[in-house]
C-alpha cells in the first residue's frame, strides 16, 4: 500500500537566511524575536492569535481554548523569566490547506529573579551569552494565512508547548523565590 508523503521544509540549527524562505517561519523568527522573548505581554493577542478556535497545548496537557485566555497563559508561563532568548535547533514545516505546520525543537534560555543559589551553574547559549536557566522543549504550531493579519497576513491559529519547566522550578526554590508550598507540597 503506497504511502501519501508531503514535502517538508527540514532545517537544523537557529533561525537564518534559509528558514526566511519559508513564509511561516519568517513570521515566527520575527514574532519570537520581537514580542515573545523581550515579553510585550502587552501586544493584543490578535496581532499573533485566532480568535474563538485559536487552542494552546500546554507542557501539563491543559488545553486552553481562545486567543485571548491562551495569550494570557503564555505569559503567565513564561513570565517568571526575567529575560529570554528562544534558539531553535531542528525545525519541520509543511504546506497545509489552511497554512503551514512546524514542528520543532528549540531551547528556550532564560533569567530568573532573585539571587543565584551557592554552587549555582549557569548555562551558556551557542552564541557565548550566559543565562541562569535552559528549557529544552518540542513545540508543534498550526500557522493559519489571514487576509489582513497585521503580520505577514499569518496567524497562529494553535500552539502545542511540551517543556520540562523543572529546571525553572528548581532554581526559583533554591533561590528561595518559591516555596514548596507554593507547588502544593
Amino acid at each position: 500500500m503506497p504511502i501519501s508523503t508531503t514535502p517538508a521544509f527540514i532545517h537544523r540549527g537557529d533561525w537564518d537566511e534559509n528558514t526566511r524562505q519559508d513564509p511561516s517561519q519568517k513570521w515566527m523568527e520575527s514574532i519570537v524575536r520581537n514580542i515573545f522573548d523581550p515579553h510585550k505581554w502587552d501586544t493584543p493577542y490578535s496581532d499573533i492569535y485566532t480568535s474563538d478556535d485559536f487552542i494552546l497545548l500546554k507542557p501539563d496537557g491543559t488545553e486552553v481554548k481562545g486567543g485571548e485566555r491562551a495569550w494570557a497563559e503564555v505569559a503567565q508561563l513564561f513570565g517568571p523569566l526575567t529575560s529570554q532568548k528562544t534558539i531553535p535547533f531542528h525545525l519541520i514545516s509543511t504546506e497545509t490547506d489552511y497554512g503551514w505546520e512546524m514542528v520543532g525543537l528549540a531551547n528556550i534560555f532564560g533569567n530568573l529573579p532573585g539571587n543565584p543559589a551557592e554552587g549555582e551553574a549557569k548555562d551558556q547559549d551557542q552564541y557565548g551569552q550566559e543565562w541562569d536557566v535552559k528549557m529544552s522543549g518540542g513545540f508543534r504550531f498550526q500557522y493559519k494565512k489571514v487576509e489582513g493579519a497585521k503580520y505577514d497576513d499569518i496567524l497562529l491559529q494553535r500552539v502545542e508547548i511540551f517543556t520540562d519547566s523543572g529546571p525553572v522550578v528548581s532554581k526559583l526554590v533554591r533561590r528561595g523565590v518559591l516555596k514548596a508550598s507554593d507547588l502544593g507540597f
